[in-house]
């Protein structure tokens, strides 16, 4: 592996992928996007996070509507729902993040989008057919789990969270939830025992695999990780985040081999690097070209295929997006490696 290989992976590790569940420092703004009818909508929405007018984070909601920023500071945000041009109009609303003290803390304002004029909303999809009758006990806990988690209280959320599924063991969400936030909290085993104990109750949750995934991306099981994010695509065709996932992992996983130990390693990491592209034009063309992987890894990705100059452009991309972030003089380090020409290059895969 070459210098600007290993400055890069460790650049990486360091500020992790858009995908990752949490962000070390900072604080999370989450959310729900729903119709005026109150379900969420048919397919994901893209949410753009902007402070004092400039872009800061682009994400897409998950099945259920939700999504998530971290690693963000105190200050008055604008949250935009981008409109599908069909039924229901962009919509922006503020969110206020003012934290107390230096603790990460979580801030939860949700989207009611608004329908474009003259047109109706049309029925929402059926995402799962699966339902439960939650006792009351059991919710009153996860409840109160879930707003201990939004205060920045992961323990005690944790700790409610267990209560809840003691009430009620069959209890999905709670085991859905609690995983997240061990998961959060760095307990990857016990995130894995209720994770594994959620699909044993619904495993038709494409929620489900994208944490499974998640987790098993941190572990660095990267392998495993794609077939977990292929099993969600399964699930919900229609959403290219879990194609995206994919793509994402499909990169770290090529990232982690040593194209120079073998030939044969050299062509394993060069059909991966092929599959990721792949999985890359997929989501864009499912997306009308608004999903792509985040700056890094598309850093990561072209490296890889020797195109420097574009691992460059997307450190660059990044920079400016974060002008304020960590590590930001290791970055123009690496930028100005990527960019000069008697850099050797990494050695591209045999094909």
């Amino acid at each position: 592996m070459s210098s600007i290989s290993r400055a890069l992976l460790a650049i990486s590790i360091l500020f992790g992928s858009a995908l990752a569940v949490s962000a070390q420092g900072g604080h999370t703004l989450q959310g729900r996007v729903v119709t005026p009818n109150g379900n969420q909508p048919n397919n994901p929405v893209k949410i753009t996070l902007t402070f004092n007018g400039r872009r800061v984070y682009e994400t897409f909601t998950d099945l259920s509507g939700r999504f998530s920023f971290a690693g963000i500071g105190a200050g008055t945000y604008q949250l935009i729902a981008e409109g599908d041009g069909q039924s229901f109009d962009t919509t922006s609303v503020y969110a206020q993040v003012s934290a107390f003290g230096s603790a990460p803390q979580l801030f939860t304002q949700d989207i009611q989008l608004r329908t474009l004029p003259g047109k109706a909303i049309n029925p929402a999809g059926v995402v799962s057919g699966f339902t439960q009758e939650i006792p009351k006990p059991a919710r009153q806990a996860f409840d109160r789990g879930m707003k201990l988690s939004s205060e920045g209280k992961p323990d005690a959320a944790i700790e409610k969270m267990k209560e809840a599924v003691r009430q009620f063991p069959e209890y999905f969400e709670a085991h859905l939830q609690l995983g997240n936030q061990l998961m959060k909290s760095g307990r990857f085993d016990e995130a894995l025992s209720e994770l594994d104990r959620a699909r044993e109750i619904n495993a038709k949750d494409e929620r489900l695999y994208q944490s499974f995934g998640l987790l098993l991306m941190r572990q660095k099981n990267y392998a495993v990780a794609v077939a977990v994010f292929s099993e969600a695509s399964r699930l919900n065709p229609s959403n290219a985040v879990n194609v995206l996932m994919k793509a994402t992992a499909l990169i770290h996983q090529a990232y982690a081999m040593n194209p120079s130990a073998s030939a044969e390693e050299a062509r394993d990491r060069l059909h991966i690097l092929n599959r990721a592209e792949a999985a890359i034009t997929e989501a864009s063309k499912m997306s009308d070209r608004k999903v792509k992987p985040d700056h890094l890894t598309f850093a990561m990705f072209y490296e890889m295929k020797g195109e420097r100059s574009r691992s460059a452009t997307e450190l660059e991309a990044y920079l400016q997006e974060n002008p304020k972030g960590r590590n930001v003089e290791d970055l123009r380090k690496l930028i100005e490696k990527l960019r000069s020409p008697t850099t050797e290059p990494s050695k591209p895969a045999p094909k």
